[in-house]
């Protein structure tokens, strides 16, 4: 019997939330004096504001945009949020960790700021997902029992999930440009392009790998002409 994965919600969002009231609390209630802690206050506020505006902004509109692409529903929008999280935004809940660490009021668990820093991974393992069922599932879609058509297939196959395809794949969905990361992330122009290739890549991956988790490979399947014709 086929086990089904499964995810877990963190409350991405909603911790979030948390953490930038209580920073604006404490910069609220700062003596005027302590203009280096303002400072700093300010830096994890722009940080914070920053990441819930790409949240608010892939839930208004690129999760709606897919939903009428793909057909479906996705039960889980946090799932789609983090299978866009870069690892950049690692540091900013680090930082707030150590931050709140020290301070006599934390408004999360301990365990929250990992789970939380740990979100710029979900990519990475959402793409193993969708990357492993991709694989399979072209493969089946294009099957020809013949064994004279065995290296075509095994062409057609590396072609269809190629960086190169993905990422033109990525491009219709407009999937990069609402990649999750923190405010000073390096710009595209300083990226080399076979390393955005594959980040566009892993990021169809990804895409990929909640739609099997969430709604099973029927819709993996029958989303796949999308990636074979883009």
């Amino acid at each position: 019997m086929e086990k089904k994965l499964t995810w877990n919600a963190i409350g991405l969002e909603r911790k979030t939330k948390i953490l930038r009231d209580e920073v604006k609390k404490n910069q609220t209630e700062l003596p005027k004096d302590h203009s280096r802690t303002f400072k700093k206050l300010q830096l994890y506020l722009d940080e914070l504001d920053h990441l819930l505006n790409q949240m608010n902004k892939i839930h208004s509109d690129l999760i709606p945009q897919l939903e009428e692409i793909f057909r479906l529903k996705f039960p889980t929008p946090e799932l789609v949020i983090l299978a866009l999280s870069r690892p950049s935004i690692r540091n900013v809940f680090e930082d707030l960790r150590d931050y709140f660490e020290k301070e006599p009021e934390n408004p999360l668990r301990m365990e929250d700021y990992d789970e939380l820093a740990a979100s710029g991974d979900a990519t990475n393992v959402l793409a193993l997902i969708g990357d492993a069922i991709l694989d399979l599932k072209v493969i089946e879609v294009m099957w020809d029992s013949s064994l004279k058509t065995v290296g075509k297939l095994t062409t057609q196959r590396k072609e269809i999930v190629s960086n190169k395809n993905l990422a033109k794949v990525c491009d219709k969905w407009d999937l990069y440009e609402y990649r999750l990361s923190r405010l000073l992330f390096p710009s595209v122009k300083d990226a080399k392009e076979k390393s955005i290739q594959r980040e566009k890549g892993t990021l169809v991956e990804a895409i990929f790998g909640v739609i099997y988790i969430e709604l099973g490979v029927e819709s993996v399947v029958r989303i796949l002409p999308q990636v074979q014709y883009p």
